[in-house]
């Protein structure tokens, strides 16, 4: 499919109806910033570190896309697997145990998946959101992102941007192969279309 011809993505996620959530960040993680922005954690991450099920949403199936609040786009061993054949993204995964209420081992087999990098694509004219006052450049919350098509790599099939490192960005064919596969989860908004989130 020519570059030209696709379209792109946001990519969210919301609790389900008998899934699970995560609120809260691992004990004893430090620099949490940087799995949210797409900075690389290196040795900085915790080995075991574990995630708890938030107590405020009872369901205890675990989605492919891990609905959660601290920003971090945390996902399945299978989305990992379809996300290191597909993406064609530099993805720094972060393994992680997740917790059920009552703190017994749901999974030991969860990811942060920790996309490298941002890419400065979007038309801030066009785009609609509340700026970060210390960081024009950046949205603190977004009604309608825009891309700049000419900035957009042709190559790319998941990113963050500059403006929002916190969400990606993802291009139709993969969207269709994560359809495909049955992924639980993500909501998918068409690039331009109206929103309203907190990165």
């Amino acid at each position: 499919m020519p570059a030209d011809t696709h379209t792109y993505f946001l990519l969210r996620w919301e609790v389900l109806d008998g899934y699970c959530a995560i609120f809260n960040f691992a004990d004893g993680m430090k620099q949490t910033f940087k799995p949210a922005t797409g900075v690389r954690m290196g040795d900085a991450y915790p080995q075991g570190a574990r995630f708890k099920m938030a107590k405020e949403e009872r369901g205890l199936k675990i989605a492919d896309v891990i609905p959660n609040a601290v920003g971090y786009f945390m996902v399945s061993a299978k989305m990992k697997e379809l996300l290191e054949k597909h993406s064609g993204a530099e993805i720094e995964f972060l393994r992680f145990t997740l917790l059920n209420h009552r703190g017994k081992v749901a999974s030991e087999d969860c990811y942060i998946a920790n996309v490298i990098g941002t890419r400065d694509c979007v038309d801030m004219e066009k785009s609609d959101g509340d700026r970060n006052a210390l960081m024009p450049h950046r949205f603190m919350y977004v009604r309608r992102l825009i891309l700049t098509e000419d900035k957009v790599d042709p190559q790319a099939r998941l990113f963050r941007t500059t403006t929002v490192p916190q969400v990606m960005i993802i291009r139709d064919d993969l969207k269709e192969i994560l359809e495909k596969e049955g992924i639980t989860g993500p909501t998918f908004y068409p690039m331009g279309s109206n929103v309203a989130f907190t990165p």
